[in-house]
């Protein structure tokens, strides 16, 4: 095998699925991992983060450790829900109940795949008696939540020590952990644990019933915690969708400040993503037989990298972790183009070269793969990202304004189901949000405490800077397209032989 076959091993997909079955030997427990078992008694615990940073990874870390450790757990995906009773129902309410009794009955099918070995006595018979389909009794429901409180393991069985451990990988504070799990985890006398990834997938984007059937799904986790608190239940969700439920002027507005404090945002900072990259390249050259200190020497001609946008060299780990935007799977997915670069041309490591030719690759699709995320937003969003090869890549707020202000009198663009207007500030900074939430555009606030005299600002650094009332703090930024679109404009650019 040659080493770029050997790195494309350890740098696959970036998918949990494509990580699988190395995820005992890469995973890095990233620092919220405490927070997002600090659930609430008697409520779930709803992850929010952006696609590829890592939410479905640390749901299948936490499934293994829990069965290491006997702690019953399930893990469900909406493909596991049969959701065909809720076709024609429009109110939320009706979603809520049939979501509630499609909940359930996923859960029990989970329980006769997967913890079978754990029905013994009363619990298999009520278990039985609960989801036999067909001759059910009106009150299965009840008696289905009174197996899982059966299924619950004591936690006085549970060595929460040896759990924290476990979680931790010897990679986090472990103190910080353990406390998490005896006051969250573990504070009612039993405990049963439901994970749920990929809620926004319940209904595709274009049904007019996917944000209700979202809510509903989500309320019906919360009845099933409330009911039970010993259930702890842990939900994923895109970030663009939580987003979209925020805006939806027809949603559940007052479920919402009901379901904020639930709401922990899942992120990836530089640290993060450089152990990652420093594990899966160590792993990699130790599989590869190199015996040196310098494991990435091993893959790449030079430690330094002429950037594909610029003259100006840096260091492969530094463009790697400017690239992933806060997202591991970005990165992992980067070094396999650049891999797959290096092959195509016949050599054993990474160079320049295949930095251009990978970013051509890489750049296209973070662009297109972005106006899928926002397309349920703004349908016109990849117009909106071809549009900056009018403008340059750094630019103050006055020069945007007018590009954001020009831009729907050059063709058709909607916000939800608003058409946008040419001319008007007001839609100029809807525009701007969006932008900025998508990370396509980052603020450049002037600070005098740092290095180069200023700091970026990412949506979730500052979500609300992009507001009329924030006008000021918007003309004192500076406005950034991200790095890792700008080799997709420049080719742009190159195909039209000029700017306009």
């Amino acid at each position: 095998m040659s080493r770029m076959d050997v790195l494309q091993k350890y740098f696959p997909t970036g998918t949990t699925e494509g990580d699988r079955q190395i995820l005992s030997k890469i995973f890095i427990t990233p620092e919220q991992f405490p927070d997002v078992l600090a659930a609430p008694s008697g409520s779930p615990r709803l992850l929010v983060g952006n696609k590829g940073v890592g939410k479905s990874a640390i749901l299948e870390w936490i499934v293994a450790a829990a069965k290491r450790k006997r702690v019953p757990t399930l893990f469900l995906r909406p493909d596991d829900l049969d959701t065909s009773r809720l076709n024609g129902l429009n109110d939320v309410s009706s979603i809520k109940r049939e979501m509630y009794e499609c909940f359930l009955d996923a859960v029990a099918c989970s329980i006769g795949e997967n913890l079978s070995g754990y029905l013994k006595g009363d619990a298999a018979r009520i278990y039985k008696e609960s989801v036999a389909k067909g001759v059910r009794e009106p009150d299965w429901m009840g008696k289905l939540v009174n197996v899982l409180s059966r299924l619950s393991k004591p936690v006085t069985q549970v060595d929460a020590s040896a759990l924290a451990a476990d979680l931790s990988k010897q990679t986090l504070s472990q103190e910080r952990l353990l406390s998490s799990i005896q006051n969250h985890l573990l504070d009612e006398k039993s405990v049963f644990v439901i994970l749920f990834d990929d809620t926004d997938q319940i209904a595709p984007p274009d049904d007019p019933q996917h944000l209700n059937r979202i809510w509903g799904l989500l309320l019906a986790i919360r009845k099933l915690t409330s009911k039970s608190p010993n259930i702890k239940c842990i939900v994923t969700l895109r970030m663009e969708v939580w987003m979209r439920l925020l805006r939806n002027e027809k949603g559940q507005r007052d479920q919402i400040d009901h379901f904020r404090p639930l709401v922990m945002f899942l992120r990836a900072p530089e640290n993060l993503i450089n152990s990652i990259f420093n594990k899966r390249i160590s792993l990699a050259a130790e599989d590869s037989s190199y015996v040196g200190s310098q494991p990435i020497t091993h893959f790449f001609e030079d430690p330094w990298m002429r950037l594909p946008t610029s003259t100006q060299r840096r260091s492969w780990d530094q463009f790697l972790l400017k690239s992933s935007r806060e997202r591991p799977r970005d990165m992992i997915q980067l070094v396999n183009h650049l891999a797959k670069s290096a092959k195509d041309r016949g050599s054993d490591q990474i160079g320049d070269a295949d930095a251009e030719k990978g970013m051509e690759h890489y750049s296209k699709e973070r662009s297109e793969d972005l106006a899928i995320e926002m397309g349920f937003d703004c349908p016109q969003f990849l117009d909106v990202i071809r549009s900056f090869i009018n403008i340059d890549f750094e630019s103050d707020f006055e020069g945007l304004r007018e590009h954001l202000n020009k831009m729907p009198s050059r063709f058709a663009i909607q916000i939800g189901s608003r058409a946008l207007k040419p001319d008007s500030d007001e839609d100029a900074v809807k525009l701007l949000s969006l932008l900025h939430e998508s990370g396509f555009l980052n603020a450049r606030i002037p600070d005098s405490r740092q290095p180069l005299g200023y700091r970026h600002v990412t949506f979730l650094d500052d979500p609300h800077l992009t507001q009329m009332s924030r006008w000021n703090d918007l003309q004192a930024a500076k406005w950034e397209v991200h790095p890792v679109f700008r080799t997709y404009l420049l080719g742009l650019i190159k195909e039209q032989g000029w700017r306009k």
